[in-house]
């Protein structure tokens, strides 16, 4: 079970080479990345004695918040220390006590549930000097010395581990000694009932649904294989046995062993076996991605959203591609992305985000390895330029005014041609997913791609296989269907009608 990433060898001088062709101009790069490891989101396996507190937050302890000083109000930073406290079990009255890790002595320690441990901003900061050694020292593409805001765009989710993995990340890309002295990065961040760094179904009451329904069927289809061999090798653990439904969730089950196996803390041994991790896995991800796989509308609300924003930072650049080479520009925006002042073109833009986000964009466009993805996990989007010689006719010649036939029979003429006086300049889109080049199906046709390479998709088929789900108002089309079962695929439709409730009532889907 490969819970954190395994990092492919940094590729050769000859690699580089065919991964970056010297006809081809890189202008500008798109990370989506999962933030690094974290503790569990909820206390499990106590029982069986793993612990609710996990020591793995030293970094963090040391707490700097920004404080006004009274009373000439001046900001000052505020250190403190922050010390985690629980209560006591079996006493009345809710007795406080210290919360305590693993062993004793550990206090000051701690971590959150589902906190970014130090593994977690030691793996975020080895992602941004990886980008480091490709974008900078290799391409010469982004510049040495982070001076200019006017070359990047950096944004987290609201979710704290989210943004202080593309802390980690900044600082592996430029660390302090390449930073401009004063000059600090932006990050934005935006309201909760707006974002889109994950599917956010707590936002939206139809993609709510679409996820109440396809955990059924998840439930109707797995959780008999669940209760067979799985829950026969975890009976020590879970005496209920593993279900997509069960308490705690299967999916909050797999979560646990994740972390665990992260940070290399005991496990029960039933999750040794592979075939245990095996069909739990491919049951929870049934749970999360069967819709985006199966369903339009489900992906087009779970990451249609930010899809949208990758595709309009490509949209910039391009435009300001051709400004910059004399292009006459053709308004690639649609309606709904018109609006002033439009923001100017970048050439890095970085987005922190989660494993959902990650895995649920790879289905939309059919790119899933049905692997969960491991921590500091990364999708990339680079845009590249093509200068294409353009033919322009040029007439035959006419032969001159002669005195003599003779000369006008001998003098050679030029037959009507063409010459290449001019360049189109072609875009193309490249994605890749932890290192490896993706072939997108939607750009696998003659003349939606680069010429003997398919992974290059041309601008306008990236562009079809990207707004086949974006939406056109996302807050309109949550609120849209509701109530109504899946629309948009006839066999899912009937699967879910026929499973069986108690009074008609459709499950719930309760946090893992």
């Amino acid at each position: 079970m490969a819970a954190s990433r395994e990092y492919l060898p940094l590729p050769s001088e000859e690699e580089l080479r065919t991964l970056y062709p010297s006809n081809l101009e890189l202008l500008n790069v798109q990370v989506l990345f999962r933030h690094g490891e974290r503790t569990p989101v909820r206390a499990r396996f106590q029982t069986w004695g793993l612990a609710p507190f996990w020591p793995f937050c030293k970094i963090a302890r040391q707490f700097t918040q920004t404080i006004v000083t009274y009373p000439n109000d001046a900001s000052t930073p505020f250190e403190y220390v922050r010390r985690l406290e629980s209560v006591a079990k079996g006493l009345p009255n809710n007795v406080p006590v210290p919360a305590s890790g693993f062993k004793s002595g550990q206090s000051d320690e701690l971590c959150m549930l589902g906190e970014l441990t130090d593994l977690g901003r030691e793996t975020g900061f080895k992602l941004g000097d990886r980008l480091r050694w490709l974008y900078i020292d290799k391409l010469k593409f982004l510049p040495p010395l982070f001076n200019d805001h006017k070359y990047f765009y950096f944004r987290s989710s609201h979710v704290a581990r989210s943004n202080e993995t593309l802390l980690s990340l900044f600082n592996g890309l430029y660390p302090p000694t390449f930073r401009k002295a004063g000059l600090k990065p932006t990050i934005y961040t935006r309201l909760f009932p707006q974002e889109n760094a994950y599917p956010n179904d707590e936002n939206c009451r139809r993609l709510s649904e679409l996820g109440f329904m396809f955990a059924e069927i998840a439930a109707h289809r797995w959780n008999p294989v669940l209760a067979d061999y799985p829950s026969s090798k975890l009976t020590d653990v879970l005496p209920n046995g593993v279900a997509i439904d069960g308490s705690p969730r299967a999916s909050g089950v797999f979560d646990t062993v994740a972390a665990c196996v992260a940070h290399n803390v005991p496990y029960p041994e039933g999750f040794n076996d592979e075939r245990v991790v095996k069909e739990i896995r491919e049951a929870v991800m049934d749970e999360w991605y069967l819709g985006v796989q199966k369903s339009r509308e489900y992906r087009t609300l779970a990451v249609g959203a930010i899809a949208g924003d990758f595709l309009y930072r490509i949209k910039l650049a391009v435009n300001a591609d051709k400004a910059a080479h004399g292009s006459k520009l053709k308004d690639l925006f649609s309606p709904r992305e018109k609006f002033e002042p439009r923001e100017k073109a970048v050439k890095l833009a970085l987005y922190g985000s989660h494993d959902t986000t990650i895995a649920s964009l790879l289905c939309a466009i059919q790119a899933f390895d049905h692997q969960w993805p491991p921590f500091t996990s990364d999708i990339r989007f680079e845009l590249f330029a093509h200068s294409k010689p353009v033919e322009v006719p040029k007439p035959a010649d006419k032969p001159t005014v002669s005195t003599s036939e003779s000369e006008v029979m001998n003098t050679p003429l030029r037959p009507a041609g063409f010459v290449s006086s001019k360049t189109k300049r072609e875009y193309f889109v490249r994605l890749t997913y932890n290192d490896k080049t993706l072939k997108l199906p939607g750009c696998a046709k003659e003349g939606e791609h680069l010429p003997g390479d398919s992974s290059f998709c041309t601008l306008e088929a990236f562009e079809k296989v990207i707004n086949e789900f974006v939406p056109q108002n996302w807050e309109l089309q949550c609120r849209q269907n509701l109530g109504k079962p899946v629309l948009d695929n006839p066999e899912i439709a009937k699967e879910f009608s026929t499973i069986p409730r108690v009074d008609g009532a459709v499950m719930s889907k309760p946090q893992a």
